[in-house]
């Protein structure tokens, strides 16, 4: 007999927003949505999958330097704010060494790398971030 169970790796797998930046578009308006919910501005229930593009443009950033304690590695922290086809996402900017040299406007490509580690467990949490296309 076949086990036909869903393993937890597989299911998270399967969720388009945690791995392949997928929102929803609304089949009435075309409004775009991402995270994905359930009813739309216009009232309507009815969207369809909406595929974000892979490149956007970074519109504005902050930088921490105090952060808790399982990102102390990750010190300076960026956040910023992309936009992705006309989608704002927020997320982690990484691969600058030089925080100076950002600015609103450039471009900005989606990678997929570690959020964070349980310790305790050794659970690792992977998601989406942003990186310059442009060294900075």
């Amino acid at each position: 007999m076949v086990d036909q169970r869903l393993s937890i790796p597989r299911y998270w797998r399967r969720m388009p927003q945690y791995y392949r930046l997928e929102g929803i578009q609304c089949v009435k308006c075309g409004r775009i949505y991402f995270p994905p919910r359930a009813v739309c501005e216009c009232g309507s229930r009815e969207f369809k999958p909406y595929p974000l593009p892979s490149t956007g443009k970074l519109l504005n950033f902050t930088v921490l330097y105090s952060v808790p304690v399982e990102f102390e590695k990750m010190k300076p922290l960026i956040i910023g704010v992309v936009d992705l086809g006309g989608v704002k996402v927020v997320g982690q900017i990484v691969d600058c060494m030089n925080p100076e040299k950002l600015s609103p406007g450039i471009d900005v490509e989606v990678v997929f790398r570690m959020v964070k580690m349980d310790g305790t467990y050794g659970l690792i949490n992977y998601g989406y971030k942003f990186r310059p296309i442009n060294n900075c």
